[in-house]
């Protein structure tokens, strides 16, 4: 039997001549959209806008085969496509065929090593003391608020020796660092909204929105040039953090130094990536311990002591609190999906992928596959992982951090951030939900969720 051709795959109903799905369009949640169809319409599926046709994998085994990177590859295409117009080389927009892509790559994987990441580790519990601290002055907790100053103060305390000023004694120096995430914020709503928009009015949009955006990546940019400059006057600061490698090492394989352009894409892609990809998840985990207690109640017991700080072997050994970071990643992953390009001819699923044509991995489906992760699969269990290790013959799919060369560079510093920052309050705090809240996420280049309260009461006490 021969495969199928693309034009043969399912689409959603009510498709219009010429047009195409546009009726099955949701700019504003696209992802999520794409991963009821994938209950509806099958492990792979299309949909078609004029001539674009978008080539969907659902399916945990369809989306496993893709992984595989003798036949598929990385490509660059959506939001990250978009932000590539902001950020030319950083990490994550950069083409692999950019010798600046390589050239930073190797400059800082070792400002990801288990070496480093104990030198990382005080910064990280400094931010964790300050936001305790906070919480005990006001309970009453703005979790999305919160999570952006802890993630960004991590970043730069740690990363680039930077307080940004949100939390702790540099809360008063915060304005400049507020503008920035709210042009920051912009900017990556645009990324997606415009890469998912309807065809004639997103044009028009577009031309709209730009005096705008222009203005929000100017501050944005401006704001990591002024990092970046004070760190060059001044001389003393170790060079042992990220953005000392960035400034003072050479590349093993040519002998250069990153230019100063450079340095700015990769500062700000871990300002824009780092902050919002690891604040998504602090703030899943943090909603499904206040809406559950007895979880985090379980983990204290078994885990944490009475609110002492958490040293870099202790954190290592958090072994509930990374399950329950693993499952907060499977049910809502950051990074909802990522694009694959068949390297030569593919039959996946019983279709025709031809050498050069592009699939979306929506692993936010995959991950949620109730053929592989069982009939309780869009339910959170924060045991799910607990002794579960996967690998590359394990049936499921979990690739939140991207697959293959190109997988996030910065995953061990976030998931030591997340555990750290997570195992240090629930260790002093009890938490609940402000009031019965469904967790909804919005699609800003990533998955977050919507801004929700929670209540912190000191462990020991009674709300």
């Amino acid at each position: 039997m021969h495969a199928k051709t693309l034009s043969e795959l399912p689409h959603p109903s009510g498709r219009v001549p010429l047009l195409g799905d546009i009726r099955s369009v949701d700019r504003h949640r696209p992802t999520q959209h794409e991963a009821h169809l994938a209950r509806e319409l099958g492990p792979i599926f299309q949909r078609l806008l004029l001539r674009d046709r978008l080539v969907v994998v659902g399916g945990a085994k369809l989306a496993k085969e893709t992984l595989d990177e003798q036949s598929w590859g990385r490509v660059l295409v959506g939001p990250l496509a978009k932000l590539r117009e902001i950020v030319t080389s950083g990490l994550f927009t950069a083409r692999s065929s950019d010798p600046l892509w390589g050239q930073a790559r190797r400059i800082l994987t070792p400002g990801f090593s288990q070496a480093a990441m104990r030198a990382y580790h005080h910064a990280m519990q400094t931010v964790a003391d300050d936001l305790a601290v906070k919480w005990k002055e006001d309970p009453d907790v703005d979790v999305h608020s919160d999570m952006t100053a802890a993630t960004l103060e991590i970043i730069g305390r740690a990363g680039f020796s930077t307080p940004m000023g949100l939390l702790g004694d540099h809360a008063a120096a915060s304005q400049g660092t507020d503008a920035f995430v709210a042009a920051l914020s912009r900017v990556l709503a645009w990324a997606s909204e415009s890469t998912n928009d309807l065809p004639v009015i997103g044009p028009i949009r577009e031309v709209f929105a730009a005096p705008g955006i222009r203005r929000d990546v100017n501050y944005v940019r401006g704001f990591v040039d002024d990092i970046i400059e004070r760190r060059q006057k001044d001389s003393s600061v170790e060079n042992d953090d990220l953005l000392g490698l960035m400034l003072t090492t050479r590349d093993t394989e040519t002998g250069e130094l990153l230019p100063v352009e450079n340095v700015r894409d990769q500062v700000l892609t871990f300002l824009a990536a780092g902050h919002e990809t690891t604040a998504a998840l602090l703030e899943v985990a943090l909603y499904h311990l206040a809406a559950d207690p007895s979880v985090g109640d379980l983990i204290v017991a078994e885990e944490l002591s009475d609110g002492a700080a958490l040293d870099y072997d202790e954190v290592v050994r958090l072994r509930r609190i990374k399950a329950l970071i693993n499952e907060c990643l499977r049910l809502c992953p950051p990074a909802p999906g990522f694009f694959r390009i068949a390297r030569s001819d593919q039959e996946l699923g019983g279709y025709l992928v031809p050498a050069g044509r592009a699939v979306f991995v929506l692993s936010l489906a995959a991950q949620r596959d109730p053929a592989v992760w069982g009939a309780d699969a869009d339910e959170f269990r924060a045991d799910r992982f607990l002794g579960k290790r996967l690998t590359a013959s394990s049936p499921e799919f979990f690739a939140p951090w991207g697959t293959g060369p190109r997988s996030c560079i910065g995953r061990q510093f976030a998931i030591h951030e997340t555990t750290l920052l997570t195992g240090a309050l629930l260790s002093k705090y009890r938490l609940t939900l402000d009031k019965p809240v469904e967790l909804r996420l919005r699609e800003r280049a990533t998955l977050r969720p919507e801004p929700f309260r929670i209540v912190a009461t000191p462990r020991g006490r009674t709300r």
